[in-house]
């Protein structure tokens, strides 16, 4: 009898320390989950800052040739606007006297 108890005792104490490995393995998977979720956030957050910094560098490339193109364009309308004013602002000028002039009799 004594040495079934001995053996009833023994298993008990097997079981319980089973028991207590499985809850520590079970705290050592939360933590590596936890720890692995952590990694897997901070790798995303990494990647979104490049690609945002990718794309701002896009972006203001893209804007910088835009900028010169307009820049561009606005420069060759004045000077094709200085070129017509110098080609026509004598004819111009007589064509405004003769008319305030032509109004006036």
């Amino acid at each position: 009898m004594d040495d079934i108890i001995s053996k009833i005792l023994q298993m008990d104490e097997t079981a319980r320390k089973l028991e207590d490995e499985a809850q520590a393995e079970k705290i050592a998977s939360r933590e590596e989950v936890k720890k692995k979720r952590q990694e897997v956030y901070d790798e995303y957050l990494e990647s979104a800052k490049e690609h945002v910094e990718q794309f701002k560098i896009a972006a203001k490339k893209t804007s910088d040739a835009e900028w010169k193109k307009t820049e561009k364009h606005y420069d060759d309308v004045s000077k094709s606007l200085e070129k017509k004013f110098k080609d026509h602002k004598d004819k111009w000028v007589s064509e405004i006297v003769d008319g305030v002039l032509s109004y006036n009799t």
